[in-house]
């Protein structure tokens, strides 16, 4: 189905070559002297489509509002005839070509008339070219006026009129035509100047976007509003003179204001979303030409408003500890989806517009004590149980030349004997280092590969979360606490449609079964004391809300911190610290530091889902 799309859009690359089309057209026409009206109509689908211009493609949330398009060149949103409002059409009728339902593609009389206009003034004053010569030119040939570009745009004219209807014409041409402000076609035009579907246009705001396709720079009503008032009404009184719109209509639009907006709209083709969902389309149409000019709609499972609700949040919060702690390049990154792996945000850093690089899933770190319940739920698989003693005393293993590694708990402490519920709500460094080596360092290595947080290569600090993953990793991960043993896939498109709205793709949801339900039930009481008297204690008060589990992460030298953890409605995964990889200053923790961030986009966006 999608190959098939890509050889329809691959077929509008012949308007590349005028030579080659021109003799297309004749030679077709002769077999159309031979073809009944069943072909003939056919054909002029094909050639519509042939000739259909390149379309932006719209992503869209999870409510239905816009995220952004993806375009290169030119930026256009196509409409269709009948979505054009009938004084569009006059308008443009009336300004452009009155005599357009009238001539087969050239229109002689508006030609002399032209001339004689010409001649008269001694200079080019008026054009004879009709809208479908105009439509010739903005397809297929350039703007220099040379004696051979012209009989071509005659000939190819008269060719156009004789396969296309005039519907048709009047369609491509508003939908090729420019109108500045980076608009290409009316349906963008009325977007970009007033913020509006084409459909509420009124009949002054019409008239002014018509009145921009023959100069959209000097008529640019953002910077010329008195040639664009002028212009406007030309276009009006043209329409009065041909009996389009009545004396009432014409007087009320010629007094009304230019209505645009402050300021032109500019679509966002870019930003962190953004450039990962163009990431996953790749992967799913692999042709550029399709995802840019094909005029898709990309349904996604992103919620805009807890988009902007965390990029907000996120890029204040570490701002103000930026200051406060005097780190230029303090950074952060915040994810979130549901629990059916839908993703409803990702915020890859504090400021797009200063650093593109997506920290969610490009930046792989260390992640500290955020992997240690995955040991813990091994251990509590087994015969350990809460109470069960685990030894926090002194450590050390040998290392290549001469050298050790001495692990150490955070306060550089050891409590001896402590139960297993207390090293995980705690944290304690040490006391994990034993269980791992109680429960085997080759099983827990297998514990760690089936979660991807290792492949080849282990040592035991992994078990502290010395080996590297992504916050996506992270998340997707710790699903398994949040949905009883089991796993979905993280995903952000739902479906997508082409331009003539047949669904191409639709997102089947894979889950993996990772664990048995009754283990994890032993360890959620454990991640959720870590919320309420652990590691994670700020996050307390959250508790008078909704229930909140999870785990902090901090690596060596305080140079990453995280929360990772979930409520029963959504799964968030925030982390900060430095691109640098140096450290963030003396006490960072995961605990202090993300945790708090976590709670405060937590609380707010608990109630909007």
């Amino acid at each position: 189905m999608i190959k098939d799309y890509l050889s329809h859009i691959f077929i509008r690359k012949i308007k590349n070559n005028i030579q080659k089309l021109f003799f297309y057209f004749v030679f077709v026409s002769l077999i159309f002297a031979l073809s009944n009206l069943k072909n003939l109509f056919a054909f002029a689908q094909s050639l519509k489509e042939i000739l259909t211009p390149p379309i932006s493609s719209i992503v869209y949330d999870r409510n239905g509002k816009v995220i952004g398009y993806l375009y290169k060149d030119q930026f256009r949103l196509y409409a269709k005839y009948e979505e054009i409002p009938p004084f569009v059409i006059k308008a443009l009728i009336a300004t452009e070509d009155e005599r357009f339902f009238k001539h087969g593609g050239i229109d002689l009389k508006g030609i002399a008339r032209a001339a004689f206009e010409n001649l008269k003034n001694l200079k080019i004053k008026q054009g004879g070219s009709t809208i479908t010569q105009q439509l010739v030119k903005m397809v297929f040939l350039s703007p220099k006026r040379t004696i051979s570009r012209k009989l071509k745009e005659i000939v190819l004219a008269q060719e156009i009129e004789k396969k296309l209807s005039k519907k048709d014409i009047l369609e491509l041409y508003l939908n090729y035509a420019y109108f500045g402000e980076g608009a290409y076609g009316i349906k963008t035009a009325a977007w970009v100047y007033f913020g509006k579907d084409l459909k509420n246009l009124t009949l002054p705001e019409a008239a002014l976007l018509i009145g921009l396709i023959r100069a959209p720079a000097y008529y640019n009503p953002f910077r010329h509003p008195e040639k664009a008032i002028k212009r406007r009404n030309i276009v009006l009184t043209n329409m009065y003179k041909l009996g389009f719109i009545n004396l009432i209509e014409y007087t009320k639009a010629v007094s009304s204001p230019l209505g645009i907006l402050k300021k032109p709209n500019h679509p966002k083709n870019r930003g962190y979303i953004l450039d990962y969902i163009k990431k996953k389309l790749k992967a799913l149409l692999y042709d550029d030409l399709v995802i840019y000019q094909g005029g898709l709609k990309i349904y996604t499972t992103v919620d805009l408003r807890l988009q902007n609700l965390a990029q907000n949040y996120l890029k204040n919060y570490v701002n103000k500890l930026a200051k406060k702690h005097n780190i230029s390049d303090l950074q952060g990154a915040a994810f979130g989806i549901n629990k059916k792996g839908q993703i409803l945000f990702m915020v890859g850093g504090k400021d797009y517009k200063e650093t593109q690089f997506n920290r969610v899933y490009q930046a792989k770190r260390p992640i500290g004590s955020t992997i240690k319940p995955f040991i813990y739920l091994e251990a509590l698989k087994r015969n350990f149980n809460y109470t069960t003693l685990l030894a926090d005393t002194p450590i050390s293993f040998k290392l290549t030349n001469n050298r050790f590694w001495t692990p150490l708990n955070y306060e550089k402490r050891f409590h001896g004997p402590i139960k297993l519920k207390n090293a995980l709500i705690y944290s304690i460094n040490v006391a994990t280092i034993h269980l791992a080596l109680d429960l085997g360092p080759g099983d827990v290595y297998q514990v760690l590969r089936k979660y991807g947080f290792v492949k080849k290569y282990f040592d035991l600090s992994y078990v502290l979360g010395a080996c590297q993953s992504n916050l996506w990793n992270l998340l997707r991960n710790y699903e398994v606490f949040a949905n009883k043993g089991i796993i979905y896939e993280p995903y952000i498109i739902e479906e997508i449609k082409n331009f003539e709205g047949k669904t191409v793709y639709k997102h089947k949801l894979a889950s993996i079964v990772m664990e048995n339900p009754r283990n994890i039930k032993k360890i959620l009481p454990l991640l959720a004391a870590i919320t309420k008297y652990g590691t994670a204690k700020r996050l307390k008060y959250l508790w008078r809300y909704f229930p909140v589990y999870g785990k902090t992460g901090t690596t060596n030298a305080f140079r990453d911190t995280y929360f990772v953890g979930w409520t029963p409605k959504f799964l968030m995964g925030i982390w900060i610290g430095r691109d640098s990889y140096k450290s963030l200053w003396k006490g960072a923790t995961g605990g202090n530091t993300a945790a708090p961030l976590w709670g405060l986009i937590a609380k707010k966006i608990y109630f909007l889902l």
